[in-house]
């Protein structure tokens, strides 16, 4: 917000208090300061007048909802997704915006809003179900989390980072045998120099060591890593 719009924003609101709202301007909430898009002003004006007569032209909404994002006003990039989604269906790349900028701000619930749109236009897309387990993760829902990490790894199970992310949620809920049953997963599924490493190895072998799953029978280390390297960070 400029430091005029700031001013003229308090002027109001002094004035309502004092006047006890009697002259009827204040029987409501003073607007919101319209955001200071800078240089980009004009272009932002432009491509919103545009998109009132053509709502859903998506390249016009997109190319808005990224001028947005560049300039920082993210209450605006999810307004255009919001409304883009409510008139013509949701938008992959809109979402991703709106994913994008509500997690770099801390807008936790917003971003969950934006992830869960995602994982419902691409269910089978791993790496939207990752951006929902993070903003679980952001609201402290770990259950949540590990479900939704849990759905990444069935669709992707030899991906090294959504093993990781979803060990340490398991290993936060106090779950080994469900973390373990993961390291198993991914030496089965990842390719052959991830899952011989000398890392994963060691980890397979302390957590099968640690644990005692009776359900589940324990995937042997691979011979081929002696306890040594393994054991090497």
């Amino acid at each position: 917000m400029s430091a005029s719009s700031f001013r003229s924003a308090f002027r109001l609101a002094v004035f309502c208090l004092s006047s006890g709202a009697v002259l009827g301007a204040c029987s409501k909430a003073p607007e919101e300061p319209e955001f200071d898009h800078g240089l980009k002003k004009p272009l932002v004006r432009k491509l919103r007048e545009e998109l009132a007569e053509t709502p859903c032209d998506k390249a016009k909404a997109q190319q808005l909802a990224q001028l947005l994002l560049d300039t920082g006003d993210m209450k605006g990039l999810t307004r255009v997704t919001d409304t883009f989604g409510e008139k013509c269906g949701p938008n992959i790349v809109l979402l991703q915006l709106a994913y994008t900028a509500n997690a770099r701000a801390g807008e936790k619930e917003l971003a969950l809003k934006a992830a869960t749109a995602l994982v419902a236009a691409q269910p089978d897309n791993a790496s939207y179900h990752v951006w929902r387990g993070l903003s679980l993760e952001a609201l402290g829902r770990t259950e949540e989390t590990a479900a939704e990490l849990q759905k990444a790894f069935d669709l992707q199970p030899g991906q090294r980072p959504i093993l990781n992310s979803l060990v340490k949620t398991y290993d936060a809920l106090g779950k080994p045998c469900e973390a373990l049953a993961a390291y198993q997963r991914f030496v089965e599924s990842a390719k052959p120099s991830e899952a011989k490493s000398a890392e994963v190895q060691g980890q397979l072998q302390e957590r099968a060591a640690k644990t005692s799953c009776p359900a589940q029978e324990t995937a042997a280390p691979d011979a081929s890593v002696t306890p040594e390297a393994a054991a090497k960070p």
